[in-house]
């Protein structure tokens, strides 16, 4: 079995992706999205501009979703702060725009947070079988603890961090470097499970035993297959 594999390759953590990987990118975060873009419209006066702010994050008017690799797919908030305020220079200045767009979307993800199926009993296992756990995503770290609170793993985690935790964004690799300094592991003991091309590069420049995808999230097989050392349906498979 999968988690059987992971002990004999050595793998003694595993830091997980967020979105697309934990819980459903579009039910969770297209909502937040467009109430931030909506109310940014609303505040300026100009009803068109939500879906310009949308399409120029990823939204694809004809597919009706947010386009892998795109800046609302995988972006960090001042990411996507600065490329709203290019499209609406009259949108607030980073420093009042960033935390409101963090607020907005923390609230309403919050609200409409959809697990990949039940996930306590699937971290209690990996914990069962003497493996670290952690959570890193380009989601605030606020948004990263809570999430987790949520869900029920945090009890499971011994390192979480998000975009504004010091450590930098995906998919550079300070996240999962400072996971493999906190629990004195060499990156060849860790392992990096993602549904996006930036988590599976933040993997691999880490220097990870195995990075591994899920199709979970807004990216199909043939984007992550040639990045991933395993490609799996969802991480549940992890213990199947």
């Amino acid at each position: 079995m999968l988690h059987e594999a992971l002990a004999v390759a050595g793998i003694r953590g595993i830091v997980f992706d967020k979105d697309g990987t934990l819980i459903r990118f579009e039910e969770t975060w297209t909502p937040a999205f467009w109430a931030s873009a909506e109310a940014l419209a609303d505040d300026l006066g100009r009803p068109g501009l939500a879906e310009a702010l949308m399409v120029a994050g990823g939204w694809c008017p004809d597919a009706r979703r947010i386009l892998p690799g795109t800046e609302l797919a995988s972006g960090t908030t001042d990411v996507v702060a600065r490329l709203w305020r290019a499209v609406a220079p009259e949108l607030p200045e980073d420093a009042e725009l960033i935390p409101w767009l963090d607020t907005v979307w923390h609230a309403q993800a919050m609200a409409h947070l959809t697990p990949i199926d039940p996930l306590p009993s699937l971290f209690a296992g990996l914990r069962a079988d003497g493996l670290r756990c952690g959570l890193a995503t380009n989601d605030s770290e606020t948004g990263a603890r809570d999430t987790a609170e949520r869900l029920g793993i945090a009890p499971h985690l011994s390192f979480t961090v998000g975009y504004d935790s010091g450590h930098g964004a995906k998919p550079g690799p300070g996240m999962l470097l400072a996971a493999q300094a906190a629990w004195g592991l060499a990156p060849a003991k860790t392992a990096m499970v993602g549904d996006s091309p930036a988590d599976l590069a933040a993997g691999r420049a880490a220097g990870c035993g195995l990075v591994i995808g899920v199709l979970s999230g807004a990216s199909g097989r043939e984007v992550l297959e040639p990045l991933a050392d395993l490609l799996l349906e969802d991480v549940h498979r992890l213990r199947l």
